[in-house]
Formats: structure tokens, sequence, C-alpha cells
């Protein structure tokens, strides 16, 4: 098809509908014609018609197929550049005059948690969402390499993670608690006859979790102890509580971890608070995508997962 100029007259004005314009604008986001299927719940035929529809009214081709999806002609550039803009008007405007009704919600909820909190923080998310939106479809995730794209794309509704992040500006991140970390360790570990300093701590193995996205600086715990003058002894990194906390169980190695809500913890280890002047804090935050900020799932979402952590608080 040939590329049209096309003038925003009143004509065209009248032939797109808020749906065309939503398509175009995730289209330009998935570039598959699947995903966009899949996000505005309908099939992919249904996605092409409504494309065929939109190329004719706008006189342009807007998307070319390629081996590695679509890729978007220099008008339809033009266009997904504004829509941002436009979309977040849109929301502000209609959001205004709207409101959520949990228990009638019957969608998804999806939101994303580090995974070092995660055991403790999805247990109190679930039962507390549950109650309150009994036919919504939860989805808690851990925290992985594809949660800021996903947030971005707004597949994920909100995330939880430490403070701050260096993350796309897209994304607003929100401060919810501050956490201090402690130890886990074996019952009757030998630095529980210590004053559990850093150079105590520094003394014996870690297990540590590495944390997919977070992990791109030195674990905070690291960090402290070379500030002591001590080398860490890192025995273990692993990407599962469940191994972490095996290892510890049946060794030297200690595992930091936040102390947050009641976690229960495997037979045979116990919480150790680290001496006074070498406590590690750390803030907690939500993280929304700045396109879902406004709505009104997303704010019902926030002020639901806010009064959770101020139990903690």
């Amino acid at each position: 098809m040939e590329v049209v100029t096309t003038i925003m007259d009143d004509t065209l004005l009248r032939k797109l509908d808020f749906n065309s314009i939503k398509l175009l604008r995730i289209l330009g986001e998935e570039r598959n014609t699947k995903r966009t299927a899949d996000r505005m719940f309908l099939s992919q035929p249904a996605i092409s018609k409504q494309l065929k529809k939109l190329r004719d009214d706008i006189g342009d081709e807007l998307f070319i197929r390629r081996q590695y999806g679509l890729e978007p002609t220099p008008y339809c550039l033009e266009l997904l550049d504004k829509l941002p803009a436009i979309f977040e008007l849109l929301e502000d405007v209609f959001s205004r005059n709207q409101s959520f009704n949990p228990e009638l919600y019957t969608g998804d909820i999806c939101i994303a948690i580090n995974t070092s909190m995660y055991r403790p923080v999805s247990r109190e998310l679930y039962q507390h969402l549950r109650a309150l939106a009994p036919n919504a479809t939860l989805k808690i995730v851990n925290w992985g390499q594809d949660t800021e794209h996903n947030l971005t794309m707004a597949r994920v509704h909100l995330g939880i993670n430490y403070l701050p992040l260096d993350i796309s500006k897209q994304i607003v991140q929100k401060k919810i608690a501050r956490c201090t970390f402690k130890l886990v360790g074996r019952d009757n570990h030998p630095i529980l006859a210590t004053d559990k300093t850093a150079q105590d701590i520094g003394k014996f193995p870690l297990a540590l979790l590495q944390l997919p996205d977070f992990n791109k600086k030195e674990n905070l715990i690291e960090t402290k102890l070379r500030q002591a003058g001590m080398i860490p002894n890192v025995a273990l990194r692993a990407d599962q509580v469940s191994i972490c906390l095996h290892v510890v169980s049946q060794s030297d190695s200690l595992m930091p971890c936040i102390d947050i809500f009641d976690t229960d913890l495997p037979i045979g280890t116990t919480f150790i608070t680290p001496n006074p002047k070498d406590t590690l804090n750390s803030d907690i935050g939500t993280f929304i995508p700045s396109k879902l900020y406004r709505t009104p799932l997303v704010v019902w979402l926030y002020q639901e997962v806010a009064q959770v952590f101020s139990r903690y608080n």
C-alpha cells in the first residue's frame, strides 16, 4: 500500500474509535499480532481485521510484516510517538469519574516481587487481596529479568522491590516500607555465642540469594563486610530460597534476609539479629507502570499493598 500523508480531518476522526487507537498502541509495543490479541482479549483474526480497517481509515500501511515481527512505517512511528501523551490525558480525564469495585472484578491482577521477600510478602498479599477481590485471578510472580520490560509494557500491574532501582523512567517508584536485615542460621550456631558484629559474621560462610535483575551490584552484606576490612566467604549463590535455607540448616553458613511479617523458617534454623552497630536497613517500594498509574484498578491495588505493609511498619 502506498504511503499517504493523512490530515486528521473530521471525517477521519469520526471513523476512528478508542479501540482502534488502543490497537495501534499495543501493536506498536508488541510488534506481534498474537501477543496483541492476548493483551486485548481478542483472537488473532479479529486483530487482523481491525488492523485492516485502521489501515484503510488512516491511509497508511502502518506495520510491515518482517521475519522478526511487525515493523512500523515512518508515519506509524510518528503516531506512536504521540500516543503516550494522548492516553495519559484520556486516562486522567476518565479515571476521575470511575470507581473500582474489587468484588466484581473478574480479570487478572499481576504483581512481581523481589525473590528475597517473595515467600512472606506473597502469602500476606494473597490472603488480603483474595478476600477483597474473590473473583479475580491473582498472578504473583518472582521479579525476574523480564520484569522491567513487562512493567513498561503494563503486563505487570505492580512490582515490589528494594529502593531505589536504576530502571526505566516509565516506571514510578514509591516507598511503602523500611526493612531491617537479619541472618538465618542453624540452631546452636557458633555465632550465637559472639557479639554478632561484622567481624564475627565474616568468620562464617554465606549463602546468598542471586537475584535476577537486582544483584547487578554487590550484595549488601558483602559490602558491609568489606567496609569492616574483611573478605566475604561466599559458599553459595542460588536463585531459590529453599536451596539457601537447606544449606544453612546443614552447615555453618549464614543467609541474610529481611525480617518482615511472620516468616516461617525450616525446623532447625533460627533468626539471628546482628549487632546494632552493624545493622543493615533498606527501603521497600512499589513499582508502577506510568501508563497505569492513574487507573482505578492500580490506584486501588497500590492502596491495598501499602496497607498490608503498614502492618509491618
